[in-house]
């Protein structure tokens, strides 16, 4: 069980460091907000399919913490992606979050 959790969360780093380190070439294009969109997209999608067990096609509280051993880097996580604090990660607020961390990279 420990290597699920530990895969999903690792999974879900190496998504979203990928996204994060294109930045740079994307900036080069002319719509780098849409491209960076598009990828988080993809990469929600990928992220949902490992840790959406109920399969509502969102990422709930206790599916997000159960990627992570330690509660409190859990906590601190999940309330950086649930933007709008009810209590689940949309795609819209993944990608929404994505690409404000890729406008702080790229300033």
């Amino acid at each position: 069980m420990a290597m699920k959790r530990l895969s999903g969360f690792a999974a879900m780093l190496i998504l979203v460091e990928s996204i994060l380190l294109s930045g740079y070439v994307l900036a080069q294009r002319p719509n780098p907000e849409g491209m960076m969109a598009s990828a988080a997209k993809s990469a929600f999608y990928k992220i949902r399919v490992e840790v959406d067990k109920n399969r509502d096609g969102k990422i709930s509280k206790a599916e997000f913490y159960a990627m992570y051993k330690d509660r409190s880097i859990a906590e601190k996580n999940y309330a950086a992606w649930d933007l709008s604090k009810d209590g689940y990660i949309t795609e819209e607020e993944y990608v929404k979050a994505v690409v404000n961390i890729g406008k702080k990279k790229r300033r």
